[in-house]
């Protein structure tokens, strides 16, 4: 029953969590309330909004494939933990990660209000467990923050022009709460995770050449998938 609940908080969540993304990514108010209700709607307002509501153009394909993955991931943890505490925590873990995936891989930028909010979820949610587990997700903030800001000077030597790394602050930003939320026995893995996916991810798209060695490439949403699926493997 679980399985089926979360896929179908899945599925409606899914197009609100991506208008949301698209305000953001657009800087337009977040909660102005335009166009019907069935621009809310999943699968293109169940066929009846062809039109994406924020920029009146074609919606793309890739917002459906958004939507059932999140009910397939969000049904995935219900089948493997019920309705327990830790699926409402990863649950509201998924919200930001979502957000920041969609309007870094739209924008290349990522903003620090959505952060402040992945954060403020991680240490509640460690609250819960306890002081040990709140250590737990303090220490995992600040060695993903450390980790990436490495990584981010290590750029800058190499580039030799902050302007043109691969790895910006926001990365930075980003590692430290998806270790806030995982802790710090899982903050390695699911930035390891993020590199290796955007690795595999990227040679392929290369391979295939719908992406130049030139063109910039947004690494925020990789990492959101790693800790995704760090989470999912918790």
């Amino acid at each position: 029953m679980a399985a089926i609940v979360m896929a179908l908080v899945g599925l409606f969540l899914a197009p609100i969590l991506w208008r949301f993304s698209r305000r953001q990514a657009l800087r337009k108010p977040l909660f102005a309330p335009e166009g019907p209700i069935t621009d809310w709607l999943p699968l293109w307002g169940f066929g009846t909004s062809p039109l994406d509501a924020e920029t009146g153009e074609p919606r793309s394909k890739l917002q459906a494939v958004f939507e059932i993955a999140t009910a397939l991931y969000l049904g995935a943890l219900g089948y493997q933990l019920g309705f327990t505490l830790d699926l409402l925590m990863i649950a509201c873990f998924s919200i930001p990660l979502l957000v920041i995936m969609l309007v870094d891989f739209w924008t290349r930028l990522i903003h620090t209000n959505v952060i402040l909010v992945g954060v403020l979820l991680g240490w509640v949610f460690a609250m819960v467990d306890g002081v040990d587990e709140l250590l737990s997700s303090v220490l995992g903030m600040l060695i993903g923050a450390g980790i990436f800001i490495f990584f981010y000077l290590l750029a800058i030597v190499i580039y030799r022009n902050p302007k043109v790394v691969p790895f910006g602050l926001g990365d930075v930003y980003l590692a430290a709460m998806i270790g806030a939320m995982v802790r710090v026995d899982q903050i390695v893995q699911a930035l390891v995770l993020g590199v290796f996916l955007a690795g595999i991810i990227l040679a392929a798209l290369l391979a295939a050449r719908i992406l130049s060695r030139k063109q910039a490439v947004a690494y925020g949403p990789y990492l959101c998938l790693g800790a995704l699926l760090t989470l999912y493997l918790m």
